[in-house]
């Protein structure tokens, strides 16, 4: 208890110091303006929760001290942008589960070029989390890809280490024939965790394309791909994807165009069954048609996605609308997958926004089948609905509700699991800089064969953010 209390004071102590010191620093800048750019962020926060890790059999309470810091710098030029954001949990004591004082620690990389007649992006990412503490409806996941899969809804202690690297070189942008390399390196890894579906991965993953412009209305495309996926799972598996793309995209008229890809895909997978290493190729083929229209208001279009796995194949038609609203905007599209036990399911996305004179609500859903990274056909739905009310200049209420869901989608089995999160909040801003915010959240897991799970939750919030320019 007085170590608890030592590290409480010394983390205010940091809190008052460090909003001092940049309050003389800090300069009228934005982010957006050309230069080099400080950012610094500072977020404490108090909460009581009586389920910390959404155990089944309950009992994980905990009241517990946040302090999360964060830095960012970026420097935007003519022709380039560099950018460095890094952050960090620093806990006063430690969670039910939890093995470290320093929590979710992040760093990212990057750095894009524009030339007269190229393009150049690379990136590289860090990051380390209690598996207890990650959340899927986190905006700012940049390791994850946009599809859920069975990790994110994982319930389990132990740490997640991720590395990744990215980069993208274009030449020939103003050429009739351009060219594009692009490539990509992710590995995770875990520790301490019990759930034998937490395995080590690693994927490495190359992508050619040759462009030709044929006349202003007509392009095609060649385009080259490879995948390495390697896992510490038991069968340890190591699994090698190549496929070959002629594309064609084509401009009907002024309003209208369409895009078409046929291609061969290859896929060789080697596990270890028995003791024996095993060899298996499984060919398909794959492509995509899409044709849009311009309307007077918004677009509207329909695709057509043929797409192959070491399960099957699985086919995806949609039909989309895209339109702007007096007060907000409007994305819809709906179709059906078939997949690969041939099942026919509904799929599709919804995106609306509303903006009133003191109000705001926004609201999405996205439902999809496609492949994981691990070959498990998976049905993912997550949706989200949120509205905000002004009070006045300084305050407002902010309600929220999020839902993920992972399924089996035909192929091999995988738990049904269910996520769901419900917060009220309000904030005030107590200054230009420091922000106050307090609320509830209500969370709910459920797992096939494991149970379901609710955990109550209030918290206090002190923050602020200093944007300084050198």
């Amino acid at each position: 208890m007085i170590r608890a209390h030592a590290l409480i004071g010394s983390g205010c102590l940091t809190v008052l110091c460090l909003g001092a010191g940049l309050t003389l620093a800090q300069q009228a800048s934005s982010p957006e303006e050309g230069g080099p750019v400080l950012t610094f962020g500072l977020s404490s926060t108090f909460s009581a929760t009586d389920n910390y890790n959404l155990s089944p059999s309950g009992g994980d309470s905990a009241e517990l001290f946040d302090n999360r810091l964060s830095f960012g710098y970026r420097n935007r030029r003519a022709n380039d942008v560099l950018s460095l954001d890094l952050s960090g949990l620093l806990r006063a004591n430690e969670p039910p589960g939890g093995s470290r004082t320093l929590d979710d620690r992040s760093a990212r990389l990057g750095y894009d070029r524009e030339g007269v007649n190229s393009a150049l992006s690379f990136g590289a990412d860090y990051s380390l989390a209690s598996v207890n503490s990650l959340d899927p409806f986190d905006q700012n996941r940049f390791f994850d890809d946009d599809l859920l899969d069975e990790n994110d809804l994982a319930e389990d202690q132990g740490d997640r280490e991720q590395i990744s690297t990215r980069f993208s070189f274009e030449t020939g942008l103003n050429d009739p024939v351009g060219f594009i390399v692009e490539g990509r390196y992710r590995e995770q890894t875990y520790s301490s965790t019990t759930d034998p579906d937490l395995f080590d991965t690693e994927t490495i993953s190359l992508t050619g394309t040759t462009r030709f412009t044929l006349s202003p209305a007509t392009e095609a495309r060649v385009v080259l791909r490879y995948r390495d996926y390697t896992a510490d799972d038991v069968p340890q598996t190591d699994r090698q994807t190549t496929s070959f793309n002629l594309g064609l995209t084509q401009a009907l008229s002024k309003i209208d165009t369409l895009d078409v890809s046929l291609g061969l895909q290859q896929i060789e997978t080697h596990e270890t069954i028995l003791g024996a290493r095993n060899s298996d190729t499984e060919t398909g083929i794959i492509g995509n048609i899409a044709l849009d229209r311009e309307l007077t208001r918004g677009t509207v279009g329909t695709t057509f996605d043929l797409s192959d796995s070491v399960n099957g194949t699985t086919a995806t038609w949609l039909a989309s609308r895209t339109m702007p609203l007096p007060r907000g905007a409007l994305a819809i599209s709906l179709g059906a997958t078939s997949d690969v036990s041939d099942t026919i399911r509904p799929v599709g996305s919804i995106e609306f926004s509303h903006e009133m004179p003191r109000s705001t609500l926004t609201a999405t859903l996205d439902r999809r089948v496609a492949t994981s990274s691990r070959s498990n056909e998976l049905r993912t739905t997550s949706a989200s609905l949120g509205y905000t009310y002004e009070i006045n200049s300084l305050s407002d209420l902010g309600f929220s509700a999020n839902l993920a869901e992972v399924a089996q989608a035909g192929g091999p089995a995988v738990n049904d699991t269910t996520r769901a999160d419900l917060r009220a909040t309000y904030s005030r801003d107590l200054t230009r800089d420091w922000r106050l915010s307090s609320g509830y959240e209500y969370r709910i897991r459920d797992e096939t064969g494991v149970g379901s799970a609710t955990s109550n939750r209030v918290f206090l919030t002190l923050e602020r953010k200093v944007v300084i320019r050198p």
